[in-house]
């Protein structure tokens, strides 16, 4: 502990844990973007052929990881 009451970390340590947070982050954008696209190309195909019961679950599916990762997105953010 520092004479200041706050863990005495080294610039290494602290910048390692800013790139694993910004890797992190970049990881969670890329994959946000990638349900957003499967969405759009599920309700696209499903309306151009039939829509099922499978299909509604996928994009439920979807919906709720789209949700989680916003929420992560968000708490990151800090």
């Amino acid at each position: 502990m520092s004479p200041g009451g706050g863990t005495n970390l080294k610039p290494i340590t602290v910048m390692k844990k800013y790139l694993r947070k910004k890797k992190h982050l970049r990881f969670i954008r890329l994959y946000l973007s990638d349900l957003q696209w499967d969405t759009i190309n599920t309700i696209v195909a499903a309306s151009a052929t039939e829509w099922t019961e499978a299909t509604t679950q996928h994009l439920i599916n979807n919906g709720d990881l789209i949700r989680k990762y916003e929420r992560r997105r968000r708490w990151l953010r800090f």
